[in-house]
Formats: C-alpha cells, sequence, structure tokens
C-alpha cells in the first residue's frame, strides 16, 4: 500500500481494525442465530453474511496479511455452513 504524505498510519490502522471487527461481529452473530434456529432460512442468511464479508476481508489481507486467519476462519466457517457440520466463532486474537 502506497502511503500519502503527511496520512496518519494509526488511524488507517483503527479503521482496517474496526472494519474486520465488524465483520468478525456479524459473522458470529448470525453463526450464534444459526445456533439457536437451525432453519434453513437461517442457514442462508449465514452463508449470505459470509459471502458478503469474505471479499471485504480478502481485500484487507491483501495489504495487510495479519489477517490472514480471520480471512481463513471465515473460508471455514462457509464450508461448515454449506455441509452442516459444526460451526464455531471466529475470533480477533
Amino acid at each position: 500500500m502506497t502511503t500519502i504524505k503527511d496520512q496518519d498510519l494509526s488511524k488507517n490502522q483503527r479503521l482496517v481494525d474496526n472494519i474486520v471487527l465488524h465483520a468478525i461481529d456479524q459473522v458470529n452473530f448470525t453463526v450464534r442465530n444459526l445456533g439457536k434456529r437451525p432453519t434453513f432460512a437461517m442457514l442462508m442468511e449465514c452463508e449470505n453474511c459470509l459471502t458478503d464479508f469474505m471479499p471485504v476481508i480478502k481485500l484487507i489481507v491483501d495489504d495487510y496479511p495479519e489477517y490472514a486467519h480471520v480471512y481463513d476462519k471465515m473460508a471455514s466457517v462457509l464450508e461448515a455452513v454449506q455441509v452442516h457440520d459444526d460451526l464455531s466463532l471466529i475470533e480477533f486474537a
């Protein structure tokens, strides 16, 4: 990523952290709801949530590889949703 003169990198880092945290919160919310109501509609909602946020996280990972574990975890949760396997929440760590 190229930097702009006088750019506040800590502000950018906080923005990226907040985007990743928001995506994780939304995915975890739908995973919890799927656990409470394992209906076909909730399964579709969980899959939609993951497929909506994964491209955003992928773009972030391209510039900030330290978030690759979040993308990998989302991919494994998506796979688990698609094959009706046990789901686990995503952690920011």
